[in-house]
């Protein structure tokens, strides 16, 4: 599907899962490159900028673990950009755009004193709703080191290693976009001027800020796991204490009762009347003699 929209003589041509007609179409209408329009038809693995002809061809993944609408964690965004407009593939529903979209119908984006290239106000609603996926990550850090001290260390390993992968993942999408600015600063203000180099450069500064927070998080996420496991182990150890000296309790009430136990003729109080009560209060005898000095050794 193919969606036009203008503002401040600027054109937003946005195609959403393209087919070949419509990428051949595109081609006919701006003068686009076939390998570039080939490129369209389907995601590409790579992230990179590169000039071609009058145009900047860009592609960029944008992470997504709370506004995705699949089970991707994902999307991926194409951006041809030229002097006059930016045309746009993607592959699934984007809610930066979506949002970019509403706030170009109201005049809110881009203010009509400043000369700003689309592809910016685009960027910078992508790049709010990455620090509002770094926000999710934070509450969930929140939540986790929460339930960490509330005893559920075995229960928050899981939860660690997924918040450790969606930060993995987010980092592995967003290091690119480094390089790629970089370009865009070098490559646009040949193409289009000292503006959008300007533009380029804060875009490269947000995306420090936004590393900045994910290298935190993840510093977070490592002191969150050493924490959980320090307390885990001092749990598994204390339970094999308390087993330790139940064991050395027990240990010499089986002694005794496999010595009385024995199959002899002749043993001492067999022939008692009182040889139970008196072998019951040995026993008793012997299991405060050991909890005592299990107390006086500090093991309990």
């Amino acid at each position: 599907m193919i969606t036009n929209r203008s503002f401040m003589g600027q054109v937003w041509i946005d195609l959403n899962s393209p087919t070949k007609e419509e990428v051949d179409s595109l081609i006919l209408t701006q003068n686009i490159s076939s390998i570039i329009a080939k490129d369209l038809l389907a995601p590409t693995p790579t992230q990179y900028a590169e000039e071609d002809g009058a145009v900047i061809y860009t592609v960029l993944h944008i992470p997504t673990f709370k506004h995705s609408h699949s089970v991707e964690d994902s999307q991926e965004v194409d951006f041809i950009i030229k002097a006059d407009g930016v045309i746009t593939a993607r592959y699934d529903s984007i809610d930066a755009l979506h949002y970019f979209a509403k706030q170009i119908e109201v005049n809110e984006i881009l203010n009509k004193g400043k000369s700003s290239h689309l592809f910016f106000g685009m960027m910078k609603e992508i790049y709010k709703s990455m620090a509002d996926e770094l926000a999710y990550t934070e509450d969930w850090m929140r939540e986790i080191e929460k339930n960490i001290f509330e005893g559920q260390e075995k229960a928050m390993v899981f939860t660690i290693s997924n918040a450790g992968r969606n930060l993995l993942n987010f980092k592995r999408m967003v290091d690119p976009h480094g390089n790629v600015f970089k370009l865009l600063e070098e490559i646009g203000k040949e193409k289009f001027g000292e503006g959008f180099e300007t533009g380029a450069k804060i875009l490269s500064e947000n995306w420090r800020r936004i590393m900045r927070r994910v290298n935190n998080q993840m510093d977070l996420v490592t002191e969150l796991r050493e924490t959980n496991n320090s307390m885990l182990t001092t749990k598994q150890n204390e339970i094999m204490k308390q087993l330790t000296i139940m064991g050395f309790v027990l240990l010499p009430l089986t002694i005794i009762t496999q010595i009385f136990g024995l199959s002899i003729r002749s043993f001492p109080l067999m022939d008692n009347p009182n040889a139970f009560w008196i072998i019951l209060g040995l026993m008793g005898t012997v299991t405060v003699v050991t909890f005592v000095y299990a107390w006086i050794k500090k093991w309990m």
